[in-house]
């Protein structure tokens, strides 16, 4: 071995020991730098993530904040479509007018109602009593379905409009509408619901039905009145017939005992006597002039058969005060008529405070019914004659329309009324019977 070995070997290690140190040293900083970037990597990362945490809870606030929006705007929608519907029907229900019939008659009105029926049948062959609103569905559903909500809302409708009257007519037409929205909403999800046409033309047979009713009780009314009329005529006729035959009988009565008495004159020879039957035949000659008055009164107002009697009558008993009926009669003895209206139908008799004798009673009859028009106590029915009104406007409405003098009676007898009122007084419970009807 040589003596330097030692020298170089130590050489050698110390190299190596310096390598090892070196990259040792070197391995040290790649991990310090690794180590950094770790952590600067971590650092970054852990940013990117609160920005896109952050950016996450943003996009999620902003999602709720619009789903909210469309909530509330689908809410605005259906209440905004439901308004909609609403304000359809009203113009629907609206635009049905009872007074587009009511020049008609009841037969006209039914041939109109026929015609109407016989529309709905059109609407229902050509499809359009349905509207079809989702087209998704397969046709054989779709027919099943339309089959089905025509049914259930025929149904409904031959219910409510088989048991209209004239007094739930209102409650009637609100069914129908009630029960349209309530099928049609039934039925949405299965994409049918019941046409506008159709429900209008069910909304105009019920005013067709109604106004049938109107029409049948106005005739029924009509024909009463015409009857009541003729009779009236036939007891002013049988009146006059009557009255003609008194003054005939006491024409031929008079005309007699003259007769007797011109015959007794002659054949005394008294002259105190003669003048006592020469007074009574004067007399008799007055009476037969008078009735030569009458019947040719008699006989003018049965050629004239516009001439009677104008009343104002009240009944505060069974109407209350200001209630006048005001009316005519051709009778000859007018109170006849008066009597006949106070019958049992009404609790207290009639009152009379005017009779006026006109030669066109029926003209001043209507003037004062034309004039009071707006205070009839039945808007309806115009052959019904209660008007409310002060009766010193009537005093001016006759004074200004009938040219002869007119006596008023302002205050009434009402005597029955009065005693009514009086006896009630006296019952020792009629206060409290007072209470409990007034509590």
């Amino acid at each position: 071995m040589s003596p330097g070995w030692q020298s170089r070997y130590l050489q050698r290690s110390e190299k190596k020991l310096k390598e090892m140190s070196a990259i040792s040293e070197a391995a040290f900083d790649i991990d310090s730098y690794a180590a950094a970037k770790h952590t600067e990597a971590d650092f970054y990362a852990a940013n990117k993530q609160a920005e896109a945490d952050q950016a996450f809870s943003a996009a999620n606030a902003k999602i709720a904040t619009l789903e909210r929006k469309i909530e509330a705007l689908t809410q605005q929608r259906k209440e905004l479509s439901s308004e909609v519907n609403s304000l359809e029907l009203d113009v629907l229900l609206g635009s049905v007018r009872i007074d587009d019939y009511q020049n008609m008659k009841s037969d006209q009105i039914k041939n109109e109602l026929v015609i109407l029926r016989s529309q709905q049948d059109t609407l229902l062959k050509n499809g359009d009593a349905v509207e079809i609103t989702n087209t998704e569905f397969q046709k054989k559903f779709i027919n099943t379905q339309i089959k089905q909500i025509l049914r259930c809302f025929n149904a409904e409708c031959v219910g409510i409009l088989g048991g209209v009257t004239v007094k739930n007519v209102d409650a009637s037409r609100a069914k129908i509408q009630q029960s349209f929205s309530a099928i049609n909403k039934i039925f949405s999800s299965d994409g049918v619901q019941i046409s506008d046409s159709y429900l209008s033309l069910k909304l105009q047979e019920l005013s067709l039905i109604y106004a049938y009713m109107l029409k049948e009780d106005e005739e029924k009314e009509l024909r009463k009145a015409i009857r009541e009329q003729m009779v009236e005529e036939e007891k002013v006729q049988r009146e006059i017939e009557r009255e003609k035959a008194k003054i005939e009988k006491e024409e031929t009565q008079f005309n007699n005992e003259v007769k007797k008495l011109m015959s007794y004159m002659q054949k005394s020879q008294d002259s105190a006597e003669r003048q006592l039957y020469i007074d009574k035949i004067n007399e008799l000659q007055e009476r037969i002039k008078q009735l030569d008055v009458d019947k040719k009164n008699v006989f003018d107002r049965e050629q004239n058969t516009r001439a009677g009697f104008v009343y104002i009558i009240s009944n505060i008993g069974s109407f209350g005060d200001q209630v006048y009926k005001i009316g005519m009669t051709r009778r000859l003895e007018p109170m006849d008529r008066i009597s006949e209206l106070s019958s049992a139908s009404v609790p207290f008799p009639f009152d009379v405070h005017a009779m006026i004798f006109s030669d066109d009673a029926p003209g001043l009859e209507t003037v004062l019914h034309q004039y009071f028009d707006s205070k009839r106590i039945n808007k309806v029915n115009p052959r019904k004659e209660f008007f409310r009104v002060d009766l010193e406007e009537v005093k001016k409405v006759v004074l200004k329309n009938h040219n002869a003098t007119v006596r008023f009676i302002d205050i009434p007898d009402a005597i029955e009324y009065r005693e009514t009122l009086r006896l009630e007084a006296q019952e020792p419970d009629h206060a409290d019977r007072h209470d409990l009807v007034t509590a």
